[in-house]
């Protein structure tokens, strides 16, 4: 049985405080594709609460930090390191595609080849099956294949989404902690 809490615990998790990304990415993606990496930097870097951003066109990574009252947040596109001691394991053969971290809440994008989703599926099955988190809820799809858990691990909460999205799979791994 799931108790209120759980719920509530879930429920965080779904209104984290990461809205800002999919705006950020968007509005990264176009004033890149339009100007100089100078001017897109130093456009969104004017917004209130924005500290340091990087566009590296080496590499093509975005780097972006975020300092308000609620944590500082870092995040990586395009690239990125798997946080230091975090308690997901990756399967082998991904590509990072984004980090971002608040506090000692992250998350880990990662994409695969799209003939891999069974194999990764089969690998976050059998780690959760051994973990010892609780399974608080179980989402499958087969239109687009897709599969998601949400655990609960003590005071952490932990999300594992795997998605095949045709041409790559791509797994997204959220850990939230306390």
């Amino acid at each position: 049985m799931i108790c209120v809490s759980s719920l509530q615990k879930v429920g965080r998790m779904k209104t984290l405080k990461h809205q800002w990304i999919a705006v950020s990415v968007t509005l990264v993606m176009t004033l890149a594709a339009c100007s100089s990496s100078t001017l897109t930097e130093q456009i969104i870097e004017s917004q209130e609460g924005v500290g340091n951003v990087e566009i590296d066109e080496e590499d093509g990574t975005v780097k972006i930090e975020i300092e308000n009252d609620e944590g500082d947040v870092s995040a990586v596109f395009g690239g990125g390191d798997v946080p230091t001691g975090f308690p997901i394991p990756i399967a082998d053969g991904g590509t990072v595609v984004a980090v971002i971290e608040q506090d000692s809440n992250s998350t880990v994008s990662l994409s695969y080849d799209s003939a891999d989703y069974d194999t990764i599926k089969a690998f976050y099955e059998e780690w959760i099956a051994g973990s010892g988190a609780e399974v608080l809820n179980k989402f499958e799809s087969s239109v687009p294949k897709t599969i998601a858990w949400t655990l609960e691990d003590g005071d952490d909460s932990y999300t594992v989404t795997v998605s095949d999205a045709g041409e790559e799979t791509f797994v997204n791994l959220l850990v939230m902690k306390g």
